[in-house]
């Protein structure tokens, strides 16, 4: 019935808890039949080879895979997603943790429905009451392709990402293959899987099932992994049904990399290579008339090019108190 698929690199510790939770889950619901688990190791340096070989005599259907080379993000998921020999696929990050029952409601969904893409609210940062998708009914189901387009454009996250498996034509897996590195290739994969339905059905659980870790903020992109984000909407399913959104979306890209460039300049996330960082801000393009109908960003992409973002937050409290005071007038 349902793969949970892996991608792990140097994160040992947070791959055997995640094994860990997934164990327990699905004995608990008594689902060691329908669901099987694949871990794709992609050439870590640190002890996951130790720790996954740890696991594989515990009762999961679990297959384990060393990769000998990186194959870098995307390519670890197409393996994934080709060893897969279950109806379903659900790629889980190595710092994600599904809720206890999640499991058991995911396959409970699928085998209800049978979705081609199922989806879930997800919790982050933690402790995070925000559902990406609220609904009245337990599961929404969508038929329509703009209205699944716009569900699957609405949360990027890889961990909420049920996807059906489908033997793909090799021009169908070449227009995959065409955005390998941007970072976004289960959104591609998602995208195929419904444009080859006969009968399009996209499920969404509106309940968190899964949350982040609490370091979440530790984060670590390349540039053109946002600037180029909206790459994944000339995928040909979207350009049929939305044409204009690749246009609407370059910019959104733009503006959304600025953004987490300022988190990173901001300290609110935490980077392991701060120049590589300033040299991303160094590098970034002003696009005025994108800038212009956007005054924060507009700021934001000032502040940096000037290194006054601290400065700004510094007095950002006396800003906002005098604004404060001049409403009250």
């Amino acid at each position: 019935m349902l793969t949970i698929a892996i991608p792990t690199y140097n994160r040992a510790d947070k791959v055997k808890r995640l094994l860990s939770v997934i164990r327990e889950e699905v004995f608990s619901s008594r689902l060691q039949d329908q669901v099987a688990v694949i871990v794709s190791n992609n050439a870590s340096t640190d002890k996951t080879h130790s720790v996954l070989s740890e696991f594989l005599n515990c009762g999961l259907k679990l297959e384990y895979y060393r990769q000998p080379d990186n194959l870098g993000f995307d390519r670890n998921l197409r393996f994934l997603y080709m060893q897969a020999t279950t109806k379903y696929v659900w790629f889980m990050a190595d710092d994600d943790l599904p809720l206890k029952g999640a499991v058991a409601k995911i396959v409970s969904a699928l085998e209800m429905y049978d979705p081609d893409v199922l989806l879930f609210s997800f919790i982050q940062p933690p402790g995070s009451t925000v559902r990406q998708f609220d609904y009245p009914e337990p599961i929404h189901l969508v038929t329509n392709p703009v209205t699944a387009i716009e569900h699957i454009r609405r949360y990027p996250k890889l961990s909420i990402h049920i996807i059906h498996k489908v033997s793909f034509s090799d021009s169908q897996w070449q227009t995959l293959d065409e955005h390998f590195g941007g970072g976004w290739y289960h959104m591609q994969l998602a995208f195929s899987v419904i444009e080859s339905s006969g009968s399009l059905r996209l499920a969404v659980i509106s309940e968190q099932l899964a949350t982040c870790d609490e370091d979440y903020n530790k984060f670590n992109f390349k540039q053109n992994t946002f600037l180029e984000m909206y790459k994944v909407f000339n995928h040909p399913f979207v350009l049929k049904y939305l044409p204009k959104l690749v246009k609407k979306e370059r910019n959104n890209s733009y503006l959304t990399m600025i953004q987490f460039l300022f988190a990173v300049k901001a300290g609110s996330l935490i980077v392991d290579d701060i120049q590589l960082y300033e040299q991303m801000i160094k590098n970034t393009e002003n696009r005025l008339g994108v800038l212009l109908i956007n005054p924060k960003a507009l700021l934001q992409l000032l502040l940096m090019k000037t290194d006054l973002v601290k400065t700004y937050l510094k007095i950002r409290p006396i800003i906002n108190e005098s604004r404060r005071i001049i409403n009250k007038i």
